[in-house]
C-alpha cells in the first residue's frame, strides 16, 4: 500500500466515522450495556449505521477496505456486527456477550480515530503530491495537465533492482529531451516531483504540457505496438515495439522535406528507441494504459528478469 494511499484512506475512514456519528453512538451504546449510562435512542442508532455503510459503499475503495481489515474495525461495515449493537441498544441482547462482541472493534476505532492522524503526520511531506489528483491520475487515467506518473509494478515477492529504477526513470528523461529536441524547445524543465511505494512505486513527473503530452502520446503508441505483438517472444516483441513508433514516421517525413539535418534524423531516432526500449524493460506503465479494459499493463509490461529480484532474509 503506497504511503499517500495510508493518508488518503485515513482521511476516508474519519470523515465516515465523522460524518456517521458512529463512534459516539456505538460508545454510548457500550456504555449503557456496562451500566455506565450512556443513553442512547435508537433512531440514532439506526441513522449512524445507514449513513456509515452509505459512506462505506459509495466512498471507500480496495484502499480504505484493506485498511479497516488490518486495523481491525471491518466489523463497522458488517449488518451482523450491527444487529447485535441494535439489539444492545433496545435491550433484547445479552448484556455480557454483546458487550464482548462491540468492546473491540469500539475501542479500535476510538484508538483510529485519536492517535493516527497524528501518526500519519509524521509521514507527509512538503513535496507529497495531491493525493486525491494522485489517485485520479492512477484510476482515472492521468488527466492532470504537465503530470506523467510512472508506475512499476512489483508482483510475486519481488522488488526492483537499481537497475531497474535508473532505467525507468532515464525512458522518459530520454523521451521528454527527444521531444524538446525536436520542437526546439528547453530540456531543462523536467523534474521528478514526488515519488512512492507500496504494492508498487510511482514515480511523478512534471514538465512543459506540450512535451509531457507527447511522451504520453509515444507511450501509448508503444503500448498498442505491445498489445498488437503481444504473441512474440520477449526479444522480438522489444524490438518490433521501437521500431514501429508513430514518430519515427514523423521524423522521416520531416528529413525528406529537408527540415531536419541527416545528422539530427538520426541522433533523434536513436533517443525515441532507446527511450522506448528502456521503458519496455523496465516493465514501466502510465495511468493512460488502463484506458485498454481488455489488457493489464502490468502483465504485458513485466519487465526483464534481472530487473526485478527477490530480497534475503537476514541471517
Amino acid at each position: 500500500m503506497l504511503r499517500t494511499e495510508i493518508v488518503r484512506g485515513l482521511a476516508t475512514l474519519l470523515r465516515a466515522v465523522e460524518s456517521s456519528n458512529v463512534l459516539d453512538v456505538v460508545e454510548r451504546v457500550y456504555r449503557e450495556l456496562t451500566r455506565q449510562t450512556g443513553e442512547v435512542r435508537m433512531t440514532e442508532v439506526l441513522e449512524s449505521y445507514q449513513k456509515f455503510l452509505l459512506a462505506y459503499n459509495s466512498s471507500f475503495g480496495p484502499v480504505e477496505r484493506q485498511m479497516m481489515r488490518t486495523l481491525e474495525v471491518q466489523d463497522f461495515a458488517e449488518a451482523e456486527w450491527w444487529s447485535t449493537v441494535i439489539g444492545a441498544a433496545s435491550g433484547s441482547a445479552k448484556t455480557q456477550e454483546a458487550a464482548a462482541a462491540i468492546g473491540h472493534p469500539l475501542f479500535r476505532l476510538r484508538f483510529v480515530a485519536d492517535y493516527l492522524p497524528q501518526v500519519v503526520a509524521l509521514m507527509k511531506r512538503d513535496s507529497d503530491p495531491d493525493v486525491a489528483a494522485m489517485r485520479a491520475d492512477i484510476h482515472a487515467g492521468g488527466e492532470r495537465p504537465g503530470h506523467l506518473l510512472l508506475i512499476l509494478p512489483e508482483d510475486g515477492g519481488k522488488f526492483s533492482s537499481p537497475l531497474r529504477l535508473t532505467a525507468a526513470i532515464e525512458s522518459v528523461t530520454i523521451l521528454y529531451e527527444a521531444f524538446a529536441e525536436l520542437g526546439g524547445q528547453t530540456t531543462t524543465d523536467l523534474v521528478v516531483k514526488s515519488c512512492d511505494s507500496g504494492i508498487d512505486k510511482v514515480f511523478e513527473f512534471q514538465g512543459l504540457v506540450p512535451l509531457i503530452d507527447r511522451v504520453k502520446e509515444l507511450l501509448l503508441d508503444l503500448w498498442d505496438n505491445v498489445i498488437y505483438y503481444r504473441e512474440k517472444k520477449f526479444s522480438e516483441r522489444l524490438e518490433l515495439t521501437a521500431k514501429h513508433l508513430p514518430v519515427l514516421a514523423e521524423i522521416a517525413d520531416l528529413e525528406e522535406r529537408k527540415q531536419l539535418q541527416k545528422e539530427k534524423a538520426e541522433l533523434l531516432r536513436r533517443k525515441f528507441t532507446q527511450g522506448a526500449t528502456k521503458f519496455f524493460e523496465a516493465g514501466s506503465s502510465i495511468p493512460e494504459m488502463l484506458r485498454h479494459a481488455n489488457y493489464v499493463p502490468r502483465q504485458l509490461l513485466s519487465p526483464k528478469e534481472t530487473l526485478l529480484l527477490a530480497t534475503r532474509s537476514a541471517a
